[in-house]
């Protein structure tokens, strides 16, 4: 099964529930980096010759704000398609919504069969959603990279040589 491919649920195992609410939930937080690969590769444009060190700061900044708050940083180097800033709100609810309210609101239905059946297609309705808005997310901050000279083929040089050093370091403390 590929990222993008959604599976058919069964409802015959309760612990289904958790498997679709965590597949939900992943997906949210793939976007949601997606959003901040493009608040840094945003915000690295303006800086001139960037380094690694840059970039990492820049990722420590944003991965310590909310998704709300970056999507707010990125609005404010970028304009968004109408229909894409629409999806991005609905995008921060439904993450919203997953982490701190999806069990709350169904505590009842968790706890029967039907209920859970229930709770399983309202995530299969927002996977399904996650899904497609990601997709389309994907070549707007992979182009905001792209315009700063970043390949893939980068990434993976210097993710590599940071690996490598932390490799080194964890290593040589034992």
């Amino acid at each position: 099964m590929n990222r993008r491919e959604i599976p058919k649920p069964e409802y015959d195992d309760p612990k289904e529930l958790y498997a679709f609410f965590g597949l939900a939930f992943y997906n949210a937080q793939v976007l949601e980096q997606g959003v901040v690969n493009l608040a840094v590769a945003l915000n690295a444009k303006g800086k001139g010759n960037v380094t690694v060190g840059d970039v990492l700061g820049l990722y420590e900044d944003y991965d310590g704000k909310t998704f709300g708050k970056v999507l707010g940083a990125a609005q404010q180097f970028t304009t968004f398609s109408p229909s894409l800033e629409v999806d991005l709100k609905k995008v921060l609810g439904y993450r919203n919504y997953l982490a701190h309210s999806f069990f709350i609101e169904h505590s009842e239905d968790a706890l029967h069969g039907d209920g859970r059946r229930a709770m399983i297609d309202e995530l299969r309705t927002i996977l399904e959603f996650l899904v497609r808005v990601d997709s389309e997310f994907d070549p707007v901050w992979m182009s905001a990279w792209h315009v700063l000279g970043v390949t893939q083929e980068w990434f993976e040089r210097k993710f590599a040589e940071i690996r490598q050093v932390r490799d080194c370091d964890v290593g040589g403390g034992q």
